[in-house]
């Protein structure tokens, strides 16, 4: 049947309208909603196949057609797989300003002047803001650290730029617009030094620190040797100090060829007269205090503690 193509493009979910232009009629439309094993009625003209697991794509693929809107902000950037929200907490879609369609429960619609700048494109099937709207988005739902990292985490994955964000900003720019302000926050320090950690893990030690009054490290710090040459790229270092801390996180110096690569990078950087640090992941997660306690001791320029 027609109405296949739809359940299978759009994660078992198909609209009234969807239904009608399939050839199906009211009655039978009707028919196969009162016979729950077959269509169960999501929302209003919004129904999702039984015979389908029901899950947040499909959940959000009908709120989508329900609305007319499409998926922004927090849900957004999961569609976009940006790190912190693999899987959103809380369905939110974007409408036109004068869509005054009721709000479901466990969703968030935010309505929008400037529409026609949404930049809107499928992910998963499902019709999204684009990534740079995208995030100046998540600035009227987030603080600028968030934001930050879901930047970061963007132009990691070669989505988008600093620039690029720029000029989105200054696209939606206007006068009461929720979401320039926390972005521009972010842009008027990030455009002044513009390095992007390469794991979202380098991002949070570094504001755990600085937050906590220390100094704040170089991101991706290329220690050389006396040719000039890398000798390797810190995770995070105060050259001052010829110090720096090595982050094992879960993503990354996983083979062995890499650690045993990492070791003697690490080695030579030692050999040069720094002093390098390895910090995993689990010291973050379980004991931050004690982190923080370390990273003190560490750069106390009178103390000397090898890794």
């Amino acid at each position: 049947m027609v109405t296949d193509q739809y359940f299978r493009r759009q994660h078992g979910v198909i609209s009234r309208a969807q239904a009608l232009d399939a050839g199906l009629s009211l009655d039978q439309i009707r028919y196969r909603v009162r016979r729950q094993q077959s269509w169960i009625e999501i929302h209003p003209g919004v129904y999702h196949l039984a015979a389908v697991l029901r899950t947040w794509h499909s959940a959000l693929m009908a709120l989508v057609l329900y609305t007319g809107g499409v998926a922004s902000h927090r849900t957004g950037s999961a569609l976009w797989h940006l790190e912190l929200y693999r899987t959103p907490r809380i369905l939110e879609v974007t409408v036109p300003f004068d869509n005054y369609i009721r709000q479901p429960d466990a969703a968030v619609i935010h309505r929008t002047k400037q529409w026609a700048l949404a930049d809107v494109v499928e992910r998963n099937g499902i019709p999204c803001t684009g990534i740079d709207r995208t995030i100046l988005d998540c600035g009227a739902v987030l603080g600028p650290p968030t934001v930050e990292r879901l930047a970061e985490s963007a132009i990691r994955q070669k989505l988008t730029s600093w620039p690029q964000l720029a000029v989105t900003l200054s696209r939606h720019s206007r006068r009461g617009r929720d979401g320039c302000g926390v972005l521009r926050t972010v842009l008027d320090e990030r455009l002044a030094n513009a390095t992007v950690p390469l794991s979202d893990f380098s991002r949070v030690v570094a504001n755990l620190l600085v937050d906590s009054g220390l100094p704040q490290p170089i991101l991706e710090y290329p220690i050389l040797d006396e040719h000039g040459r890398i000798v390797m790229q810190a995770d995070l270092a105060w050259p001052h100090l010829q110090k720096a801390w090595e982050l094992d996180g879960l993503a990354y110096h996983f083979a062995r060829e890499a650690v045993e690569r990492d070791r003697r990078k690490r080695n030579t950087a030692k050999a040069l007269g720094w002093n390098i640090q390895e910090i995993l992941w689990s010291m973050y997660a379980k004991e931050p205090e004690q982190l923080v306690d370390l990273a003190r001791r560490f750069l106390n320029p009178s103390t000397v503690l090898r890794a």
